[in-house]
């Protein structure tokens, strides 16, 4: 997954396209529990690698497109990861009430 948000990273403006792909990871959320897992991983990837500074591209390109990055994508990444903990919190919650004898 590192490849892919590599990639990314270092086409986010070549490539306008592909500045999309956090709602495409946000697509498998609704496929599975383990395509859920791949797609939080990815995300942590893309996350880690767009805060990395890059020898390739000089530093203004890369403070460029970390703060493309977060203002465009990591606060729907963050509001998208507090619905999912909400979301399994509730679970949780449920399954311990339903576990407790009245």
């Amino acid at each position: 997954m590192m490849v892919l948000a590599k990639i990314t990273k270092m086409s986010w403006f070549d490539h306008p396209d592909l500045q999309s792909i956090v709602q495409d990871l946000f697509k498998l959320f609704q496929v599975s529990e383990k395509h859920k897992l791949i797609a939080f991983q990815a995300i942590n990837d893309l996350i880690v690698e767009m805060t990395y500074v890059h020898k390739v591209k000089n530093l203004t390109v890369n403070r460029r497109i970390s703060l493309n990055f977060r203002d465009s994508a990591l606060f729907q990444i963050f509001k998208q990861v507090i619905d999912f903990v909400k979301h399994y919190a509730d679970q949780i919650s449920q399954a311990q009430a339903v576990g407790t004898p009245a």
